[in-house]
């Protein structure tokens, strides 16, 4: 009997939805930034001191543009007013004067370089709060893209402005912007994310690994608070002006695990946790590679070539960054094979793992070889995975599935019809059951699968299959039942979960209930 291998699929999406990875930070101001009532100046300027103890802000700073108009070189006045304008809450003006503040402000340049900071967390906040509140709306998209652009214009030199601007863009579909936008934001992070790399940092790293990659325990170790009631753990090293951020993992035993790192001088700035986000290297790969499909699709092989070549660096980044992303290690093998180069798959992977082995890029490495049809490599590239991590789920589905895709290419080939042991040869004799122990196999680690994850229904349903074909009928029907029962579970939430119940029904002759299943799917995705 003909049966069809499923192995585990990777969706290439050429659009990904902001509202569906989009994570970003609010920040909290750093300094509490106030001047005294000192030094000398003319009358306007001291007026304006006097109007600030009495909070009077608005005439305050009545007298301080007076005093710049009568001298626009003022140390002290340029300082107090941008203070002044940031105890107004007019950040926008801020943004339009910092430049010259800092250029004149010589002597207070570090309350001028303190109301920078703080007017640069109002205004990336503001812009955070304002797409947050509806990343649909064009509205609120407007009026998040003019908080940040001021934002930028406040501190050109903070990645997270560039990144949470560019998915704004992303979001109101002006793409030539979130192109430009996410351009930059990699030029502001490049250099922070290779720093860390060199040092054998992966996001998701525990703490311990992190003190054997930077080199024993941290200068301080401390808890600082994000958002409403989210906190972090800093890492500081004074030997290499390094921050290392770690949150809770989302699910138990919820260990710290790396999320982040930036390198600065500045104590009060490398206190303030940034995440490391692949988000602007997965839009911009994915954007030329469709590029690169449209060219294909033409014929334009020359052209397909140069796309795939702008795309499949930046994905090998994520990879670099987050061996875990599947996504991103199945795009890389797409392009290759595209350009009908898969050694060159397997060599960047292989060049990967010499770095820096970890489970997930001998997971990934698996996939590449089995797209290549070497079943062998890809087992073993599996297995080393699970040498390191034995509960790995996604390693364990891989390893099944090529097994089975094994049995099936073998069939395919006609090694032998069936999975039967009495089948006879020419001369005769009993011919070995090639197809059956590549079966057991594959059940044996979908079994696996399920015994970590008992709502993995893409196992549920390569198991039935499997036990159909070896004749295990009551194993095939228990595991149906454990798949039905997800119908009242969030997995039913899924088009992918009745899509699978629908095929299984399909090959059981169920039509109606196949039919339910497919159309339930289709609802799911807003056919």
């Amino acid at each position: 009997m003909l049966y069809v291998a499923h192995i585990l699929s990777f969706n290439l999406i050429s659009a990904f939805p902001m509202k569906y990875f989009f994570k970003s930070l609010a920040f909290a101001a750093i300094f509490v930034v106030s001047f005294q009532l000192l030094g000398c100046g003319g009358a306007d300027l001291q007026s304006a001191k006097l109007y600030r103890i009495q909070h009077n802000w608005d005439k305050a700073n009545l007298m301080l543009e007076q005093a710049l108009k009568s001298d626009p070189t003022n140390d002290e006045a340029w300082a107090l007013y941008v203070e002044n304008l940031y105890s107004l809450k007019r950040y926008e003006r801020i943004a339009e004067v910092i430049d010259t503040a800092r250029t004149y402000a010589f002597k207070n340049r570090a309350q001028v370089e303190a109301v920078r900071h703080n007017t640069w967390i109002e205004l990336y906040n503001g812009g955070l709060g304002a797409y947050q509140q509806n990343p649909d709306s064009k509205e609120q998209q407007r009026a998040a893209i003019g908080l940040l652009e001021s934002a930028m214009k406040v501190a050109p030199d903070q990645p997270e402005t560039y990144e949470l601007l560019g998915d704004v863009y992303f979001s109101a579909q002006d793409t030539s912007k979130y192109i430009a936008t996410y351009e930059e934001a990699l030029k502001q992070v490049r250099s922070i994310h290779d720093q860390g790399v060199a040092l054998g940092l992966i996001v998701k790293m525990e703490p311990s690994q992190v003190e054997s990659a930077v080199g024993g325990a941290p200068s301080k170790d401390t808890i600082v608070q994000i958002g409403v009631s989210d906190s972090a753990r800093v890492y500081y090293y004074r030997s290499n002006d390094g921050f290392f951020y770690f949150e809770k993992a989302a699910k138990p035993p919820r260990k710290w695990q790396l999320t982040g790192w930036r390198f600065t001088n500045t104590y009060e700035v490398g206190m303030q946790p940034m995440r490391i986000s692949t988000n602007p290297y997965r839009l911009l790969a994915s954007y030329y590679y469709e590029k690169g499909n449209k060219a294909l699709g033409q014929n334009n092989k020359a052209k397909a070539e140069e796309y795939y070549g702008q795309a499949a660096p930046l994905f090998i980044a994520i990879q670099r960054l987050d061996p875990s992303d599947e996504n991103a290690s199945n795009y890389i093998t797409e392009i290759y094979r595209k350009l009908d180069q898969p050694d060159k798959a397997k060599s960047e992977y292989e060049r990967m793992i010499a770095e820096r082995p970890s489970k997930n890029l001998y997971t990934a490495y698996g996939a590449v070889l089995l797209k290549t049809d070497d079943y062998e490599g890809a087992i073993g590239a599996f297995q080393k995975a699970l040498d390191i991590d034995p509960a790995y789920e996604f390693a364990l589905f891989n390893l099944a599935a090529t097994y089975k895709n094994w049995a099936a290419a073998d069939q395919k080939k006609g090694v032998q019809n069936a999975p039967k042991t009495d089948k006879k040869n020419q001369k005769g004799e009993t011919k070995p059951d090639i197809l059956r122990p590549k079966l057991e196999k594959s059940t044996e680690y979908f079994e696996k699968v399920i015994a970590l994850d008992k709502k993995e229904f893409n196992s549920y349903s390569n198991l039935i299959e499997n036990y159909d074909i070896l004749g295990k009928a009551d194993k095939s029907k228990e595991a149906l039942a454990n798949l039905e029962a997800l119908k009242n579970t969030d997995v039913a939430k899924d088009p992918a979960f009745w899509n699978a119940l629908g095929n299984i029904y399909v090959r059981a002759n169920r039509v109606p209930e196949s039919v339910e299943a497919f159309k339930k799917a289709d609802q799911l995705r807003g056919k």
